[in-house]
């Protein structure tokens, strides 16, 4: 995520992400504890991703994966701000759990891996690497 700030210099722009030592060194970062599979946790990101977004008010959230993508979609669409979903990570040719369900959520969906463009259908678009020099997003 270091990596994609100075793609972002000159624009008003923040993390929304989990707590972890990764994490911890993101400038402008909202950090939350990782939810795992906790239904409970889940309704708490809810809370949290609704007070984020109210107190940011931003005009796209841009996700790249993770559960926590979920609960701050859901709460964007809500205040009508606009989302795009990149599915990101290993899975090759197999969808995530959280992309299955960003495939319908997200206002524009992406994927990585050219192999996924069949598995999900026609809303997906390739993108190639996040940080790819040749096919940058």
């Amino acid at each position: 995520m270091l990596q994609l700030t100075e793609a972002l210099e000159g624009h008003d722009w923040f993390f929304f992400c989990y707590d972890a030592d990764t994490t911890r060194r993101l400038p402008r970062a909202y950090l939350i504890p990782n939810m795992a599979n906790n239904p409970v946790e889940f309704i708490k990101n809810l809370f949290r991703a609704w007070s984020m977004l109210w107190k940011e008010r931003p005009d796209l959230i841009v996700s790249t994966g993770a559960e926590i993508a979920l609960p701050a979609v859901f709460v964007a669409k809500l205040f009508r701000i606009k989302s795009l979903y990149v599915e990101c990570g290993a899975q090759v040719v197999h969808p995530s759990f959280t992309g299955r369900i960003m495939y319908w959520l997200a206002d524009e969906f992406y994927v990585q891996w050219p192999e996924l463009l069949k598995v999900y259908g026609r809303r997906a678009r390739y993108a190639g690497s996040l940080i790819d020099e040749t096919i940058p997003l």
